[in-house]
């Protein structure tokens, strides 16, 4: 299970996994723990195919998020499906988090934004 990050226009974008729980969070945080090392400015989670998130995913996008503005930068999240958008929405994580419905309308205003 790769992340596989890529890079556009200066934004580096995180596809996260289809179950981003308990079992997938230590693999995600190492392999972002080695893409903060290259000191990202700006970061979206695109969350394509993710159809579930738990507290530990949760908590796991809270620290990110700090240590990324702590930095100076700026992170975003795309794409959640319904089911991922409640329980943004329930937990007020949807207050915390710049939330865009598409990819590409991230990508616009976060380019737009730099």
């Amino acid at each position: 299970m790769g992340l596989e990050p890529t890079t556009i226009d200066g934004i580096t974008i995180i596809t996260l996994p289809k179950r981003f729980d308990i079992d997938s969070v230590p693999f995600i945080e190492n392999e972002l723990r080695q893409i903060r090392t290259a000191d990202p400015r700006r970061v979206l989670f695109d969350f394509s195919g993710t159809e579930y998130i738990s507290s530990a995913g949760m908590r796991l996008l809270i620290g990110s998020l700090r240590s990324i503005r702590e930095n100076g930068g700026t992170i975003a999240l795309s794409t959640l499906c319904r089911q991922v958008m409640y329980i943004f929405e329930i937990s007020g994580f949807d207050k915390i988090f710049t939330i865009y419905e598409t990819r590409e309308k991230a990508l616009k205003k976060m380019k737009k934004n730099a």
